[in-house]
Formats: C-alpha cells, structure tokens, sequence
C-alpha cells in the first residue's frame, strides 16, 4: 500500500491536474466476455469522466487514461501477471478498425510500477532478466500489439517501453540485386515486396534515477497526447530534450494479415494516419509512438 501510495503521488504531482489519479478500481469493459473485471492497483482517469461515477469501485474503460500495477519488488511473476492482466483487459474492449493506429495500438496505456526489483546479485544480469521475461510473457499472452504491455517503470533499474513500427512494402528494381546469388534474390526481393510489423520493449537503463522517471514520463505523455492533443507541445519538449533515449531489444515479427484489416492493409500508404516513423526504427518522435 505505501509503495501504491508513492506511485499514486508522483503521478499526481506530474500529470497534468485534469487527470485524476484513483487507488484499487475494478475496469469495466465495452465487452461483457465472462471474465470478471480485476481490480487495478491505480488508474488514471481521462478528464472527460463523470464527476458522479468517479467515487465507484467500477470505472469504464472509456473513461480510463491510464492503468498500472504496482508492486514493491519486480519478479518474473510480476511481468507474468501484467502481461495477462493487460491481455485480458484488451479483450473486454470493441474492435476499433478503420487505421493503423486504431488497430495496433491501445487507446488505455497499461503498465507495471516496482520501486525495486530482485535481482540484486553481481551475476544476476537484471536488464538481461527483465527484457527476456517481457518478450517471453508477450509471446504467450499477447495475439496481436493491441494487447502488449506498454510500459515497466523501475527507478533503480531502468523503463521499459513497447512500440510497433510498420515498414510498408518498398519499391524495387531488378539491378538492386543482381549480384546476389539466385535464391537469395527472391528472398530479397520478397522482403522488400512484403510489409514488415514489428514491436519491441524499448529500455533506457538507468543512470540516475531521476533519469528513469524522466523517461517513464515523456512516454506517459507521448501516449496521453495521442488522445488528448493539448499535451502534445508538452510531449514534444520532453522527447526532445532528450528524456526517451534507449535501446531497442528483440523484436517480435507479426504478421501483416493477423494484426491489420484488409482495408488498412489496403490503403494507400500516404494515407496511413502518419502512424510509421517512417524508417524501420528511426526516432522520429522518439522511442515511443509516433505521430
């Protein structure tokens, strides 16, 4: 509970004062699918939410900016649990279709916030830890980027961040390869010919930890402002005084026809609601999402 009520506070003390931060809420979905709403450690509620319903123990998932879970030390079971819990509440939200944004990212930013974690040992390799138990807990929990985890915050350690980037098909001319050997022609030739989905946690370790911090931060704003452009002035200064700096780690391919609409799939890629960052991984914008 105290480490709950330090998160609680410094989210209070960061966010803009519009967003209201509340303790221990059960999320209600769009989606009545069976599976009973759990209970959340904090959630910030989007400005928009009626006054009245703020005091319930239920909260809509329309009016829900932002959701964490909390915990005091970071463990395997920790990412486990958030992962599962950001899957399950993703499956209790309508599809949106129509873009690219609507369909590989969340309009609820979900997250995981320890103050410390329990890798301590000088062989423990906490990064190694973390990256590995994030991307494994994605794998069986995550069906499509929609349903990730967004973000694991640990001052001492260092923050987490997920994102997806798209790289369209590209155009190509015969001589572009024709050194290579047959097979490995085609093989190029295929991939430049097929759109590539990929997402990965993205971590700036820790040097100081108001760094950290700093870093959780810009991406809370970065997503926030996605919703609500108000915020985007703010967001562009963080992400440009150089707060969301890090490293991508391994990455998870996705499958175009999966996780897009055919009509997305389909539509023109100037048309594309400037969801790419325009190279593969290149920080336009940052780390975090793009514009």
């Amino acid at each position: 509970m105290q480490v709950e009520a330090a998160w609680a506070t410094f989210l209070e003390s960061w966010l803009p004062p519009q967003y209201e931060v509340v303790k221990n809420k059960h999320i209600v979905g769009e989606i009545d699918n069976g599976e009973p709403p759990e209970e959340t450690d904090i959630v910030v509620l989007r400005p928009s939410y009626p006054r009245s319903l703020r005091s319930k123990s239920h909260i809509l998932v329309g009016g829900v900016a932002a959701a964490f879970s909390v915990k005091s030390t970071l463990r395997g079971s920790s990412i486990q649990q958030a992962a599962q819990s950001c899957a399950r509440l993703q499956r209790t939200m309508a599809p949106r279709e129509g873009t690219p944004r609507k369909e590989l990212t969340r309009s609820v930013i979900y997250g995981l916030l320890a103050s410390s974690h329990e890798w301590k040992q000088p062989s423990s390799h906490p990064y190694y830890n973390v990256s590995k138990q994030l991307f494994e807990a994605d794998q069986k929990f995550a069906a499509r980027p929609i349903s990730s985890l967004d973000l694991v915050c640990v001052p001492d350690l260092g923050t987490w961040n997920h994102i997806t980037s798209v790289r369209p098909p590209m155009p190509s001319r015969p001589q572009m390869f024709e050194d290579l050997p047959a097979l490995e022609r085609q093989a190029a030739i295929d991939l430049f010919n097929t759109m590539d989905i990929r997402s990965a946690f993205v971590l700036n370790p820790a040097r100081r930890e108001g760094d950290v911090l700093a870093s959780f931060l810009t991406s809370i704003y970065s997503r926030l402002a996605l919703q609500d452009r108000e915020l985007k002035t703010l967001a562009d200064s963080f992400s440009l005084m150089g707060a969301d700096s890090g490293g991508r780690d391994k990455s998870r391919i996705w499958n175009a026809s999966e996780v897009l609409s055919a009509g997305v799939r389909e539509t023109p890629w100037n048309h594309w609601d400037n969801f790419t960052f325009g190279a593969e991984y290149a920080t336009t914008y940052g780390w975090h999402v793009p514009w």
